[in-house]
Parts: structure tokens; sequence; C-alpha cells
């Protein structure tokens, strides 16, 4: 028997500001059309469609959209004028899957993740930003070997096996790339040599504790015999995601990601890149407060943890937050 529960699931063609892939929300529709009595699709193209949607008062917003804008630049991600989505939804008491504006702002900056990371007593990696020649080769803040990766792009883009680099010269020569095709500054840390994990969670608001599913990921090894896990080794899916056997390393490393989460007042669900150093410590890398929902890593840590599909992942999800 269906659930008595009206299902928004929401996207729209502005920009790139609808992170769920249209694969998604169709196979997301399908699942919970079995389940809830009423699903609908609801795309948002223009600011009074925003009105729409809170007049409809749905039980839960399913959405994938971090923030909106409608006017001339204010898509763009230093906008002051965009509407950021949680927080239109917390003013309108409108139930919502995942994290509150707060904590997506600071997800948008990774910088301003591992700063409040730091703060929480976490681990993370030493770290600067940097824009082309900013530093000179005597002004460097850190030494070699050093990761550069985008200051606020996600799911791996700019970074391949030029991230690592050794030298001043490969540093500018990353640092200008970034800028140049990411359009934005780098997030330059110190390398960390060890294993690398990816750990999702989704918070149980009924019992007020999370299940928090890790992973290790092993990525090929490149032409430069280091195993970085870059944009396209994703795409192409080559990585390996494979199960944490050993009891200690799958405790700290899921007591790291919880905490993270715990720092950036995420909620909801999300997932936690770890990364190992010299000695085994984890470190955090990154948080993803809008994870993908597909077949991709956020599924894989779900059933590799828990043998379950992906239609109950998705609607152990829904379940959840219902109950907040």
């Amino acid at each position: 028997m269906k659930k008595e529960k009206y299902i928004e699931i929401v996207t729209t063609p502005i920009g790139n500001l609808n992170l769920i892939p249209q694969k998604t929300l169709h196979n997301l529709y399908k699942i919970l059309k079995k389940h809830y009595k009423k699903v609908n699709t609801f795309v948002i193209e223009e600011k009074k469609d925003l009105e729409k949607l809170i007049a409809n008062s749905p039980d839960l917003v399913f959405s994938g959209i971090k923030y909106l804008g409608f006017e001339k630049d204010s898509v763009k991600r230093d906008s002051n004028k965009k509407i950021w989505f949680p927080e239109f939804l917390d003013k309108h008491d409108i139930l919502y899957t995942g994290s509150p504006k707060e904590a997506i702002e600071l997800e948008f900056d990774k910088s301003k993740a591992k700063e409040i990371v730091q703060k929480s007593g976490l681990k993370t990696a030493p770290f600067f930003i940097a824009k082309p020649d900013q530093y000179r080769k005597d002004e460097l803040p850190l030494p070699f070997p050093l990761f550069i990766k985008p200051l606020f792009e996600g799911d791996s883009r700019g970074i391949d096996e030029n991230s690592l680099v050794y030298n001043y010269e490969e540093y500018q020569k990353k640092v200008e790339s970034i800028f140049k095709e990411q359009h934005t500054s780098s997030l330059v840390e110190q390398y960390l040599s060890g294993k690398e994990y990816t750990v999702a969670i989704i918070e149980d608001f009924e019992n007020n504790s999370y299940n928090i599913y890790p992973t290790e990921l092993l990525a090929q090894l490149n032409s430069n015999g280091d195993r970085i896990l870059g944009f396209a080794d994703k795409v192409a899916d080559k990585e390996l995601s494979l199960k944490i056997e050993n009891r200690e390393t799958k405790e700290r490393v899921s007591t790291l990601a919880l905490n993270a989460i715990k720092a950036l007042g995420a909620r909801g669900y999300g997932r936690v890149d770890i990364r190992m150093d010299e000695n085994g410590v984890p470190h955090f890398l990154e948080a993803n407060l809008v994870p993908g929902l597909g077949y991709g890593y956020f599924y894989r840590c779900y059933h590799i943890n828990t043998g379950k599909t992906h239609e109950e992942m998705i609607l152990d999800i829904v379940r959840k937050h219902l109950r907040r």
C-alpha cells in the first residue's frame, strides 16, 4: 500500500544549478511513485515558480539545488543576488532533503570547510589558496610535494595526473591551468601519500543517530606512477570501491567523517572524502553535501556496507527525512 505522503522532486534548467542528472531524476520519480501516493517533478524556471512550490505545500522536497538565480549574472558563484534554496524552504517551513544554507555555504568553498574542520580539532592537510603568479619560488607557504585542485569545483573537476607537483614549475603550470580552465583559484595542500576513502552518511532523525558507510577508493596508477583519483578516471569509472576489512581503520575513518559532518552543520545525508598520511592517520579532504544519488560513490558505499539495493537506499533516505 502506498504511503499518504506528497513528494516534489525539484529541478531547474537554469545554468548548471541542478546537481541531479536527468537520468537520476527519472529513476527517483519511478522509485518514489511506487511507494507514495503523490509524487511530482517540479521544474523551477522563473522566480514565481518558487511561490507555486510553496503553495503546493508538499510533505517533502527532494532537491539537488544549492541556489537559484533569476537575473543576469545571478547564477554566478560569487553573485550576491543568488537565492539559497534550502534557506528559502526553511523560511516557509517546507521539509527538504539535505543540508541547510549554512552548511552548503561551507561546502561551496573547500577552504572554509577545511578551516571549520581544523577549528573543531579534526585533522586536515595544511593548505593555502593561490592564483597564478601570487607566490614566488621562495615564498610558497608549504614544501613540496603539493597537491593542487580547484577551490570551488566538485566531482574531481580539474584534478588529473598533473595535480601532484614536486617543483615550482609544475606548481605554476597547474595553478595557471585551473585558473584558466576552471575559472577559480587553487586550493594547494600538503600531499597525503596514504590510502583514500569515501564515507556516505545518512542521518536517522527518529533515533537521533547516523548510519555510516565507509569504503576504500583505489585509483589506477597513472602515467607518473601515482594513484590520483581525477575527473577523467571518475567519468571512465576506472577506480575500485573496496570494503574496508580492517576494523580499526573502518572505525577511524567513520569517526572522522561523522565528526566532520557535524562540524560543518550538515544534515540529512552527505559524503566525506578522506585520505591517510604516510603514517596511516586519516585526514579530511572535503565534503559533498549534495552527493550523486545514481549508482556512483554514495550508492557504492551504501551497497558495500549493507548489501541493499539502490531502490532501498532512496527509500531509506526519504523515510528518514520524513521523520525529521
